[in-house]
């Protein structure tokens, strides 16, 4: 059996989905008390009043967090930022975006990389041991370098540098976050690095919540593709995570609709939004990019608001799911929903999303043959990557696998980029009645 947990500032809710396909839903209001600790109360409540825990054993819970993650506020970031030179002018230094507002002061650095991972110019370690060594004690990095994403080597020496000389609470790197852009990687890793140590936080209060009910189910928490990765590496990128709710919410109205593959409505009242489901899981874009807000590098599934435009040109009429309580119908548009939720889309879609993984790496190729082995080489990384999540090797499914050109002047530097998946198929995981039509 499978648990699904939804948490928000206001309840937790939990979805349990048996493995005969049947579900059901329980909620704990948790007021002003901590999210662990309403989870916990939640967990026992399952135990006691609906008694489904003595008779299948609880495989794994998976928490969607999406509503509650937050920056910490106290603590700002300092950016060191490794270049051949620093911007031409101001408009250049720092973007206006929100995730910059947790910036406290940004450094230039002399070094980089080509597309092809040689040196520009040296790093000017000198030059950084002097900024460590007057910065305050217990700040926050993130450290971005031209051309890491091929070649890491002067993030690391400036890591290094800032470890020992700095004293820092906390040191990340842009290359932990795949993007072709420099100032994409850096917000990304600026905005993760704010919102680190409240997700550690919440991420041993969960656990010791979930241990203390069921110790032997395997945890983890939704991720912004629709899929699902172990709760321990919320405190190290819980920016995959921030943006997981709709995502979790297309997951939970296929399940509903028995739905594979095709286009998905979830009708909320003013917040209905349309999404694609292929393989089981959303279509996603490589990186979140919406209006009045920073891009981020970090896999998300495509949501867009329900349009006459967007409805009207497809061959086949989407799937329309209505929220828990909300109508059946699309404002505006008179869509009927075919069916309406009986529990927490969100909550559900955290028990059916499947364990997901990405390999997404920038690599220097000189032959079809290299290219093909970079290829093999990044779905056995994804595919180990899973089964040390917790899946069987059997289960490992490759849903997309591709090489694509990325540097403008030189064709042997390509990009690999590598989805997995693991677990039983959404569109089979749960038992529902036929199609409900009636208003």
């Amino acid at each position: 059996m499978r648990i699904g947990v939804r948490i928000s500032s206001d309840r937790v809710v939990g979805v349990f989905v048996r493995d005969d396909g049947n579900y059901g839903m329980h909620f704990v209001d948790s007021g002003d008390a901590e999210a662990a600790d309403a989870l916990f109360r939640g967990l026992r409540r399952y135990a006691s009043d609906s008694g489904f825990v003595q008779d299948e054993e609880i495989s794994s819970i998976c928490f969607d967090v999406s509503a509650v993650l937050r920056r910490e506020e106290t603590t700002p970031v300092s950016v060191v930022r490794i270049a051949p030179r620093p911007p031409i002018d101001p408009q250049h230094e720092l973007g206006n975006g929100r995730a910059h507002a947790d910036v406290f002061t940004a450094v230039h650095i002399a070094g980089g990389h080509t597309t092809l991972g040689e040196e520009i110019v040296p790093l000017d370690a000198e030059a950084l041991r002097d900024f460590a060594s007057t910065a305050a004690r217990g700040g926050r990095y993130v450290v971005t370098s031209v051309g890491a994403l091929v070649n890491t080597a002067h993030e690391l020496a400036a890591g290094r540098i800032l470890m020992e000389h700095a004293e820092p609470q906390s040191v990340a790197y842009s290359h932990s976050f795949s993007n072709s852009s420099f100032a994409v990687r850096e917000r990304t890793a600026v905005l993760n690095s704010a919102l680190v140590p409240f997700a550690e936080s919440l991420a041993t209060s969960l656990a010791l919540a979930a241990e203390a009910q069921v110790p032997d189910a395997r945890l983890y928490v939704t991720t912004n593709d629709g899929g699902r990765m172990p709760l321990s590496r919320l405190s190290s990128t819980p920016v995959h995570s921030m943006y997981a709710g709709q995502a979790s919410e297309l997951i939970g109205a296929a399940a509903l609709s028995n739905l594979e593959d095709g286009a998905v409505i979830v009708a909320d009242g003013p917040r209905s939004f349309h999404g694609e489901i292929l393989a089981g899981v959303p279509a996603v874009v490589p990186q979140r990019q919406r209006r009045g807000e920073d891009t981020l590098a970090t896999q998300s599934a495509k949501v867009l608001p329900v349009t006459e435009f967007l409805v009207g040109g497809q061959a086949k009429p989407p799937t329309v799911v209505a929220a828990e309580g909300a109508p059946r119908l699309v404002p505006h548009l008179w869509l009927r929903a075919s069916r309406r939720a009986d529990v927490d889309l969100r909550a559900l879609g955290a028990a059916c999303a499947p364990l997901a993984d990405w390999v997404t790496q920038v690599v220097t190729v000189g032959s079809a043959v290299e290219m093909d082995q970079a290829l093999a080489a990044a779905e056995a990384r994804a595919t180990a990557r899973l089964v040390a999540f917790g899946a069987a090797p059997s289960e490992v499914r490759i849903i997309e696998s591709g090489v694509a050109a990325t540097a403008y002047e030189n064709p042997r530097v390509v990009s690999v980029r590598v989805r997995a998946l693991a677990g039983q198929t959404v569109g089979s995981m749960l038992r529902v009645g036929e199609y409900d039509v009636a208003l």
